[in-house]
């Protein structure tokens, strides 16, 4: 597979292979990003039947654009595998509460904004169309 020339297994690491990066993976992809399908295709079909590592050099090296989306791709899908972001201590995106102290207010840094009070310049008013 190609994606496993870019995430090899690795000690205690999956491969892309490993953590079904296509199948699983590239379902959840598509859905979050199902833009990137017809780019997905045009890598495979510029892949060719070559094996995985020499596919992936051609790509590198003659294709950048959709050597990229290669490796977009495989490391959105092999990121979102519950055991690799439990592996690398990643939970993903949670909410957590704002500080309410901010802290663009420590050292005095805007001390002479702040004194100083708000000022702004008027925004032009476009002209209507009818």
């Amino acid at each position: 597979m190609l994606a496993d020339v870019l995430i090899p297994a690795a000690d205690d690491r999956l491969s892309a292979s490993e953590a079904d990066v296509a199948g699983r993976g590239l379902d959840q992809v598509l859905d979050i990003c199902p833009e990137l399908a017809a780019s997905l295709r045009d890598v495979l079909l510029k892949a060719g039947v070559d094996d995985a590592a020499t596919a992936v050099a051609h790509l590198r090296a003659s294709e950048p654009a959709a050597f990229g989306v290669l490796a977009e791709f495989a490391a959105g899908a092999y990121f979102l595998h519950p055991a690799v972001r439990g592996s690398i201590g990643y939970a993903g995106q949670t909410a957590r509460p704002i500080d309410p102290n901010p802290d663009y207010l420590e050292n005095g840094l805007l001390d002479s904004v702040v004194r100083r009070g708000p000022i702004y310049r008027p925004t032009p008013v476009a002209p209507k169309h009818s």
